[in-house]
C-alpha cells in the first residue's frame, strides 16, 4: 500500500492539496504548517463556547459557498473576456479574486465574525497577502497583492474611465493579470479546504467539535447568521435570505452543527447550488462550477 505524502497523511478525509504541496517544495514544509496551524487554532479553541463551535460551523459553510461563488465569477470573466466585454471582464475577474481570499479569510482564527464581515478589500487582500502569500515558503506563491491589485486598478478604470479603445497592448503584464485568476482561485480553494481540516482536527483534539445553540442565545446567533449570509436593504425594509440559507439556520438551531472540513460539505451544497431557481445562469455553466470546485477539492 503506497504510503500518503503531504498533506493528506494527517487527516482522515480525502482530499486533493497538489497545488499547496508543490508550493511548499517539500514534506518537512507541509509538516511544520501543519504543525503551526494546529497550535493557533488549538490556542483559539481553548476559550470557545458553545455558540463560538455552531458560529464556526456557518463560517465553514460560508467558506464553501465563497468557494463556489469565486469559481462562477472567473468562469463569467472568462466568457465576457471571450465575447469582447473587457469592462465586464474585469469587474468579474476582480470580484472572483477577492471572493477566493474571503474563503480562506473565513476561517482566519483571529478574524472575528464583526471583522470578517465588515472587511475592507484592501485589508483583507493585505492580510491574505501577509498571511499566506508571503516569506521565503509561501503555500500561495503566486503574488496576491499584485494580482488582485492589477485586477482592482482595471476594474476600476473601466469602469470609471472607460476607454474608447483598450490603452494595454495584449502582451503588457496588466492587461494579462486575468491568465493567472483560474490558477490562483483553484489554490484559494485548496487552501480552505486545507484550514477546515485544520479545524476539524483541532476542534476533535479540543472537544469543541460539535454543539448546539444556548437557548438564551438564539436571536444573537440570528443575527449573526444573517451578518454572514445574508444582505439588508435598509430603505426597502428587506432582509434578503437565500431560501437554503433559512434552512440551513433552522436546523443549527434545532439539531446543532459539527464541525467539519469543507470537502464533506461539497454533495450537499451541489445539490443546493442555484437549484431552486435559474435566472442568472446557463445549465452548462452551472455544471462547470461545480466540476472545478470539485476537482480543486478531491
Amino acid at each position: 500500500m503506497q504510503q500518503e505524502k503531504g498533506f493528506s497523511k494527517y487527516f482522515d478525509f480525502v482530499s486533493n492539496f497538489v497545488h499547496l504541496e508543490i508550493n511548499l517544495r517539500s514534506e518537512s514544509e507541509c509538516g511544520q504548517y501543519h504543525e503551526r496551524w494546529m497550535r493557533v487554532y488549538g490556542a483559539a479553541m481553548a476559550t470557545w463556547t458553545d455558540y463560538d463551535t455552531v458560529i464556526w460551523c456557518v463560517r465553514v459553510r460560508q467558506s464553501l459557498k465563497l468557494c463556489f461563488s469565486a469559481t462562477y465569477f472567473a468562469l463569467v470573466a472568462n466568457q465576457t473576456r471571450e465575447q469582447g466585454s473587457l469592462a465586464a471582464s474585469y469587474y468579474m475577474g476582480y470580484y472572483a479574486s477577492m471572493h477566493a481570499m474571503w474563503a480562506v479569510m473565513y476561517l482566519h482564527p483571529h478574524e472575528s465574525v464583526d471583522k470578517i464581515t465588515d472587511i475592507t478589500h484592501s485589508k483583507m487582500a493585505n492580510a491574505f497577502y501577509a498571511g499566506y502569500s508571503q516569506g521565503n515558503t509561501p503555500i500561495i506563491r503566486l503574488n496576491s497583492k499584485e494580482l488582485v491589485e492589477d485586477l482592482r486598478f482595471l476594474r476600476e478604470y473601466y469602469s470609471y474611465r472607460m476607454p474608447l479603445n483598450p490603452p494595454f497592448g495584449k502582451e503588457e503584464a496588466i492587461s494579462r493579470a486575468h491568465v493567472s485568476l483560474g490558477g490562483f482561485v483553484k489554490q484559494c480553494i485548496q487552501l480552505a479546504n486545507l484550514h477546515s481540516h485544520l479545524i476539524c482536527k483541532a476542534a476533535r483534539k479540543a472537544g469543541v467539535s460539535s454543539a448546539v445553540v444556548p437557548a438564551d442565545r438564539w436571536e444573537d446567533f440570528k443575527n449573526d447568521f444573517f451578518r454572514i449570509n445574508g444582505k439588508e436593504h435598509r430603505s426597502r425594509g428587506l432582509r434578503l435570505l437565500d431560501p437554503a440559507d433559512k434552512y440551513a439556520q433552522a436546523e443549527l438551531l434545532n439539531t446543532g452543527g459539527d464541525l467539519l472540513p469543507i470537502c464533506l460539505h461539497y454533495d450537499h451544497m451541489f445539490d443546493e447550488y442555484m437549484t431552486y431557481v435559474r435566472e442568472d445562469a446557463s445549465e452548462g455553466l452551472l455544471r462547470e462550477v461545480r466540476s472545478l470546485v470539485y476537482r480543486a477539492l478531491f
